[in-house]
């Protein structure tokens, strides 16, 4: 999907509480062997000790407003994101976090599609900017605690460890004002297939938790894989992380090798899955480095995405004019691709090249 130029993410925002949980403690409890750590490739989790998720959320959009100087009224439109329990069943985290960011008149819905859900958030902004003139600007948030009893944020899925945060961005059509970025385009691919990867072997239940008692992404994959084998998935999967970095460019109007495009930010998952599916397409498509930006967080689940655009403008050398992607991809299966470019009217700090 093509945005053209005057799309722009105002600003992003990260939350992140204040404690962590460390690799070493993990194993040291017997919940990974060393050698489950070093395929993650994290050094420690941040875990949420009392905020709940869409409290985490609604400290990112403030955080956002407070960062771009503008009033909640400007919200017309609040899109909340998630993959885990919100705190409270049967309600709506979008209208909380709509009211706790001051914008109490705005719209709010949730966007669900795993955690691939901030990336498609942002599009649906986009298309909502195109379609009502009159919409000021989007507040897109996200916010997950993968806490006990529900989850283990080290044990409960395969090659990765989960961490809490919240995230947010504003979206709105350009002025002359600076904006961290210019959204030129974001392509998606998905096949459903593999929604049986995350249930199989267990019947529909229901109510929550019914199975196992906590969440088990771990059983229901082992079966599927037992099943099916991992080869079909992981060459299915690299076709479309081809597909969508190639249409994002595409509508972008660059070509892979285009010298303004200086990075890719890759989803905050471990170390061996980053390696194993994402490397080799990378490492023929694009001469842009790849940046991992997850070893001190993990994955955030649907806060991947927009993290990793905060991460580009505080942790990263781009320039006025400078071109980056951030991909990302979410469970059953849907990838997903972004173009962003820094503003030339934007100023930077010229921040030097730091360990990501």
């Amino acid at each position: 999907m093509k945005f053209g130029n005057d799309l722009r993410i105002k600003t992003v925002t990260s939350w992140f509480p204040p404690d962590r949980e460390n690799v070493e403690d993990a194993v040291a409890a017997g919940k990974l062997t060393d050698s489950d750590a070093e395929r993650l490739g994290v050094s420690h989790l941040p875990f949420s000790a009392a905020l709940s998720a869409p409290e985490m959320a609604a400290q990112a959009g403030r955080a956002a407003l407070s960062r771009a100087g503008w009033s909640p009224s400007a919200v017309g439109l609040v899109l909340h994101t998630w993959i885990y329990h919100q705190g409270h069943d049967m309600w709506s985290p979008p209208h909380y976090v709509a009211h706790a960011v001051g914008a109490g008149s705005a719209t709010p819905y949730g966007v669900q599609q795993g955690c691939n859900a901030g990336s498609l958030a942002l599009q649906l902004a986009g298309m909502h900017l195109d379609a009502d003139p009159g919409l000021g600007a989007v507040l897109v948030t996200t916010g997950d605690r993968f806490c006990p009893p529900g989850m283990d944020r080290w044990t409960s899925d395969y090659g990765l460890g989960f961490g809490d945060a919240g995230t947010a961005a504003l979206v709105h059509r350009g002025d002359a004002e600076p904006d961290d970025y210019a959204l030129l385009s974001l392509a998606t691919a998905t096949d459903a297939q593999f929604e049986l990867m995350m249930r199989h072997g267990n019947d529909f239940s229901p109510a929550p938790m019914w199975h196992d008692g906590f969440i088990d992404l771990r059983t229901p994959k082992k079966s599927y894989m037992a099943a099916y084998g991992k080869e079909k998935f992981e060459t299915i999967a690299g076709h479309n992380i081809r597909k969508v970095i190639t249409d994002s460019l595409h509508d972008a109007g660059l070509a892979p090798d285009d010298p303004r495009i200086k990075y890719i930010a890759l989803p905050r998952l471990g170390a061996s899955l980053l390696d194993s599916i994402y490397g080799p397409v990378l490492d023929d498509m694009l001469k842009a480095e790849a940046l991992r930006f997850g070893s001190a967080t993990g994955h955030l689940g649907c806060g991947d995405f927009l993290a990793n655009l905060v991460d580009m403008r505080d942790r990263v050398p781009l320039e006025p004019g400078d071109v980056a992607l951030v991909i990302s991809g979410g469970a059953a299966w849907t990838w997903a691709c972004a173009v962003v470019q820094v503003p030339d009217e934007t100023p930077r700090d010229h921040p030097s090249a730091k360990d990501v």
